[in-house]
């Protein structure tokens, strides 16, 4: 099953890479309402169920957006996340670029932790305690945990009220998914980081900005260490 998963999600990432060079030569116009997903899914060989995983993709970065009862349009070079073909096959599932991935998340949500220990609202300490709650409900299921550990960071991304943060962290998230899962895996990790983002969440409750951002840093130190033997490993 898991095997059929991320063959599902290398299909995605090629649909996703081939739409944004498709958008690169001019074949879709920003503004412009894009092909039915049936058309979609013909022009890329694949079927409904990848092109609709792929458009939600692009649409979590910005580059699409939903309409409905009208269809999918590309949006407009000024609204949207414009996000080159270079850059995507960089973050879409390439796994020597996991420490990368990893070095950019930690640079990045420093700072959202940051701000959201400065600017966060009741309803983002709210969304932010129900991911720790689901956590902790899924200390023996590690597939949940990583989806709650997920939300976790996309509530605090949130609540540092800058939706252009929030959507590089979506991006480089969803980048490594199948990775992070595999990262649960491993004997005490699921506590370690369930304590960390206790210590994290108490810091943004607590207006903490400077402990809440060391914290944040100290927390992608381990996948740090894990991605770099997981890469020793494949280069071998």
């Amino acid at each position: 099953m898991e095997n059929l998963k991320l063959k599902r999600r290398s299909l995605v990432d090629d649909v996703v890479n081939l739409f944004l060079k498709d958008v690169e030569i001019g074949l879709y116009t920003y503004g412009e309402k894009l092909p039915s997903q049936k058309e979609l899914a013909t022009r890329y060989n694949v079927s409904l169920i990848v092109i609709r995983e792929a458009l939600t993709k692009l649409s979590a970065v910005g580059m699409i957006s939903f309409h409905q009862g009208k269809g999918t349009y590309l949006k407009k070079s000024d609204q949207g996340t414009s996000v080159s073909p270079d850059f995507s096959s960089l973050i879409f599932h390439n796994i020597s670029n996991l420490l990368e991935i990893v070095e950019a998340r930690q640079i990045v949500e420093r700072e959202t932790s940051s701000l959201a220990a400065k600017r966060r609202t009741n309803q983002n300490i709210l969304e932010i305690e129900k991911a720790i709650d689901e956590m902790k409900k899924s200390l023996n299921d590690y597939e949940n945990f990583a989806k709650w550990d997920v939300e976790f960071h996309i509530a605090i991304a949130k609540a540092s009220n800058n939706q252009v943060l929030q959507k590089i962290i979506m991006l480089l998230i969803d980048s490594y998914r199948a990775e992070v899962s595999k990262f649960f895996k491993i004997p005490g990790i699921i506590e370690k980081v369930l304590k960390e983002h206790e210590s994290i969440y108490h810091h943004i409750l607590n207006g903490n900005s400077s402990e809440a951002s060391f914290i944040m840093r100290t927390h992608f130190e381990l996948p740090e260490k894990v991605f770099s033997v997981k890469i020793a490993e494949s280069e071998n």
